[in-house]
């Protein structure tokens, strides 16, 4: 059976969807796997548990298609072309990828849809949110329903495991005697995430008095290094992944290195205001301290199933993100590595 997976989207919405397309990788060894993804995101299907084809594109490119026919109409050709026995159409994917799989003549077409994707017949059958409200989970479960369809659904466990990601680690052990290591990334792909990046940099620039101090100069509003921090640029992954599974603490906002992070085991510290808890870090949760408003009636604001367009809080707004000073952060990184729990390697 040839098997046709949608998932267009940035770093952390893919590493929450990776044990779900691993878990059907190892059930379906003989299946033809087509995986229709980004190109930055393409790297974390790499390694043993590699599909047989990537087809990789923007994922703006590939969401408008739709819009435009003859765009459509080659996508149309390529998904048909592979004669897809089943389709994977996770939560997160919208018109575009619901419309392919209805017209790709596969007979087992699995997934969710949020508001914006409600075409009638796209899926055989529909995946309804978690309880427990996290993407992870609700990838693994559409998952799962597509194994079940296809003859191989007994035997999950209730919750995903975290991705195998050593493919993504190349390099030797860590050099023993060296300091411990702090990896800070200030960016976030959406603004309403973003904790001020001067207030990271204050923090950064303190740890530093102790600790060898690593920013994440790659990613939207990192910015440059602070004073007493050694610069990282990184252009894929894997080396995102070599500086993480090194450290001894990460510190960031609710983003794709945060989940990055969880999953390879680092401990970690998220400054998270209107994320929604469903994306609190989802692997190694007892090594993590999430930085959420204590007692803020709107927060969290963010729904899963729901796309927030801004701050809800007229009165204070962005609150709570505010009511993190760098003091109060730094605290909780001392408090967090003191802890110990030590690099994933």
């Amino acid at each position: 059976m040839n098997i046709l997976l949608f998932k267009f989207n940035n770093l952390g919405d893919s590493i929450v969807f990776l044990p779900a397309y691993q878990e059907i990788r190892r059930r379906f060894p003989k299946s033809r796997i087509t995986l229709l993804t980004t190109p930055r995101e393409a790297e974390l299907y790499r390694g043993p548990l590699a599909p047989e084809e990537i087809v990789a594109c923007e994922g703006r490119a590939f969401s408008t298609s739709y819009r435009r026919p003859w765009a459509f109409a080659r996508w149309l050709w390529r998904v048909r072309n592979r004669r897809p026995g089943a389709c994977l159409v996770p939560f997160d994917q919208g018109t575009a990828a619901h419309a392919l799989a209805g017209l790709s003549g596969a007979g087992i077409r699995v997934g969710a849809k949020l508001e914006p994707a409600r075409l009638a017949g796209s899926l055989t059958e529909e995946v309804p949110i978690p309880a427990d409200g996290r993407p992870a989970t609700w990838n693994w479960n559409s998952a799962r329903a597509l194994a079940r369809a296809a003859g191989s659904g007994s035997g999950w466990t209730d919750e995903p495991p975290a991705p195998d990601l050593r493919h993504l680690l190349p390099g030797g052990p860590r050099p023993a005697g060296r300091r411990r290591r702090v990896v800070v990334h200030a960016g976030a792909s959406s603004a309403l995430n973003k904790w001020p990046t001067v207030r990271f940099a204050s923090v950064a620039t303190s740890l530093s008095r102790d600790f060898e101090v690593v920013w994440i100069s790659h990613g939207a509003g990192g910015g440059p290094p602070p004073p007493g921090a050694l610069d990282a640029p990184v252009s894929s992954i894997s080396e995102l992944a070599e500086w993480v599974a090194g450290a001894d603490l990460f510190l960031g906002n609710n983003s794709g290195p945060m989940h990055l992070a969880s999953a390879l085991g680092c401990p970690g510290v998220a400054v998270t205001g209107p994320s929604a808890r469903g994306w609190d870090p989802c692997w190694n949760r007892d090594r993590w301290s999430v930085l959420r408003h204590p007692n803020l009636s709107c927060c969290p604001c963010e729904r899963i199933q729901e796309r927030l367009a801004g701050c809800v809080n007229l009165a204070r707004p962005m609150e709570c993100l505010d009511f993190w000073t760098a003091q109060r952060v730094e605290q909780e990184c001392r408090s967090r590595i003191e802890k110990g729990g030590g690099p994933f390697r």
